[in-house]
């Protein structure tokens, strides 16, 4: 295994320990916290536009990858790519 698999790896796994530890912490020192209507309403409607942000910006970025206009914008840089580096 590479030295960059192996440093992604543990990364990955120290950022998962970390999440998990944040969470037994949170869930120990937040058992008594309560939401109101008004705060789940916010967290829904945080939740939902979030995932409809990402959906257009995702959406917008295949659509213009497919339809070629991000090769017009690397021509125009002069940076276009000869037909032998295909």
């Amino acid at each position: 295994m590479s030295r960059s698999n192996t440093l992604s790896i543990l990364f990955a796994i120290i950022a998962l320990v970390a999440g998990g530890g944040f969470l037994v912490f949170g869930t120990i020192a937040l058992a008594g916290v309560t939401m109101s209507v008004h705060g789940w309403i916010a967290l829904g409607l945080g939740i939902v536009v979030s995932l409809a942000l990402g959906t257009g910006l995702t959406t917008v970025l295949v659509i213009s990858r497919r339809r070629g206009y991000d090769e017009a914008a690397y021509n125009a840089g002069g940076l276009a790519q000869s037909d032998d580096q295909v």
